[in-house]
């Protein structure tokens, strides 16, 4: 199973006259460390931010996911609280807080979150994604396949989501619904789910 996380987000919001030229360098400095992965780097230039802008909520957030890629989740939950309480519509903060507490197997308050999300964001392909995959894990096979249903017709390449899709159709004996989503996925490009196929569906797989 497949989880897509936040993009990274680069928006300068309200810096102030008398900070922000230093504080919009660390952000932007920040940013450029995450995206190599160098999350530890990336948290300190952040932290240079919050102690110059501390209510700046996209450097809060952006916090919280470098300290969830470092699988700090309970570290990144408090942050993306802090974004929430500061600024209750920003949409990722939701996201990312569920998906979050998605990977500590959390999975009724992650539902919550991302039902918040949807709420902020009916037409966001991969929060229903990500809410699929958290019915999945409560076993709500039904509910998680019209997640997946929804990001596909929101963003009909979706790769994460057929291959997704296919694990709730099989546990739910549709063997043939299940084998066409993973090779869906396949023809996308996702090679991960040559596996699947491979094992559940008895076909062979085409390497280049």
């Amino acid at each position: 199973m497949k989880t897509l996380f936040t993009m990274l987000a680069s928006v300068l919001i309200s810096f102030s006259a008398l900070s922000q030229h230093s504080a919009k360098d660390y952000f932007l400095s920040g940013n450029q460390k995450f995206k190599v992965g160098s999350y530890a780097e990336a948290i300190k230039d952040y932290n240079a931010v919050l102690k110059l802008e501390p209510q700046h909520v996209v450097t809060i957030t952006n916090r919280g996911v470098a300290k969830d890629r470092l699988k700090d989740y309970r570290g990144a939950i408090e942050d993306f609280t802090r974004a929430i309480a500061l600024a209750p519509k920003h949409t990722e903060a939701w996201f990312s807080r569920g998906l979050s507490k998605y990977n500590l197997k959390d999975y009724r308050a992650a539902l919550l979150d991302f039902n918040k999300a949807i709420e902020l964001a009916p037409k966001d392909a991969k929060i229903y994604n990500n809410r699929g995959l958290t019915r999945y894990g409560l076993k709500d096979y039904s509910g998680a396949i019209k997640d997946y249903d929804m990001a596909v017709s929101l963003h009909e390449g979706y790769e994460e989501a057929y291959y997704n899709r296919g694990a709730p159709k099989y546990h739910l004996s549709d063997k043939a619904g299940a084998c066409s989503d993973w090779t869906k996925a396949r023809s996308l490009g996702l090679k991960d789910a040559d596996a699947y196929l491979k094992k559940y569906c008895k076909e062979p797989v085409v390497t280049k």
